[in-house]
């Protein structure tokens, strides 16, 4: 009867052990999920300001001159203009800096070169 007792005790201390780890893996594993899942959010967050940023500066740019009744020419440039500017912030580049030579120059007004 005493080896039966002994192998239950190590059976029984083996089973704890098992399930401590069992735990410590579950518990860095949810931290691993957590993690990922805040990248994942605040990646997120920062794209919705973005296209948030984008569509105040098209609204105040296209959608507030049509309302107040101004030409088309007028629409079209402002329209242009948010576009270019558009392509340039995608690019890096501001639209008031100076560029010193003739390619740079061209490099800020057509984009794909």
């Amino acid at each position: 009867m005493d080896i039966i007792a002994a192998i239950r005790d190590i059976l029984i201390s083996l089973y704890l052990l098992a399930g401590t780890v069992l735990v410590i893996a579950m518990v860095v594993c949810i931290f691993l999920l957590y993690k990922a899942t805040k990248g994942l959010i605040g990646a997120t967050t920062r794209t919705v300001q973005n296209f948030e940023k984008i569509s105040e500066s098209a609204v105040e740019h296209i959608s507030k001159p049509l309302q107040e009744g101004v030409s088309i020419g007028s629409v079209a440039g402002n329209m242009f203009g948010f576009a270019t500017g558009f392509i340039a912030g995608m690019r890096g580049r501001k639209a008031d800096k100076e560029d010193g030579n003739i390619e740079g120059r061209l490099r800020r007004w057509i984009p794909f070169l």
